[in-house]
C-alpha cells in the first residue's frame, strides 16, 4: 500500500477583535483580525480573568488570579506553573509561540501587590497589577 504525503498550508482564521476600548492599543473600527499574537493576547485576558469553575462546559478552565495570589502559602513558582498549565490546555499557538508569564510580589504603603507580566517571544504583551 502506498501512501501519498500531502502539505496542507495553515491558514489563520479571523477571529473576532476584542480589545477594550479602554486599552492604549484599542483600534477604533476594527471588528475582526487575523493576527496570531492578538489572538493569544485575547486567550490570555480570558484565561487571567475567569476563575476555575465558571464555564459550564470545562470546570478546569480558568486562572483564578485573584484567587491564586491572595492564596497565603504560594510562591511565584507555583503562580508561574499554574498560569503555564493552564497556557498550554487552552492557547494552542502555545506550539509556535514561547509565552512565559513573570510573577513578583512587592509591598507598598501596606498594601500587599502582584505584578504579572505576560511575554511571547521575549516581548512583553501585558502586565497585570494585582492589588
Amino acid at each position: 500500500m502506498i501512501f501519498k504525503i500531502y502539505k496542507i498550508k495553515v491558514l489563520m482564521i479571523k477571529d473576532i477583535y476584542i480589545r477594550n476600548p479602554d486599552d492604549p492599543n484599542f483600534q477604533y473600527g476594527v471588528l475582526e483580525h487575523s493576527d496570531a499574537i492578538e489572538s493569544i493576547v485575547s486567550k490570555i485576558k480570558m484565561l487571567m480573568g475567569t476563575r476555575q469553575g465558571q464555564i459550564l462546559g470545562d470546570l478546569n478552565f480558568g486562572i483564578g488570579i485573584e484567587d491564586l495570589i491572595f492564596e497565603t502559602r504560594i510562591n511565584k513558582t507555583k503562580v508561574e506553573e499554574k498560569i503555564k498549565e493552564q497556557f498550554s490546555l487552552y492557547i494552542s499557538e502555545t506550539q509556535n509561540f514561547k509565552i512565559e508569564p513573570q510573577v513578583s510580589f512587592g509591598r507598598d504603603d501596606g498594601y500587599d501587590y502582584a505584578l504579572i507580566d505576560i511575554y511571547i517571544d521575549e516581548e512583553k504583551v501585558i502586565g497585570l497589577l494585582i492589588n
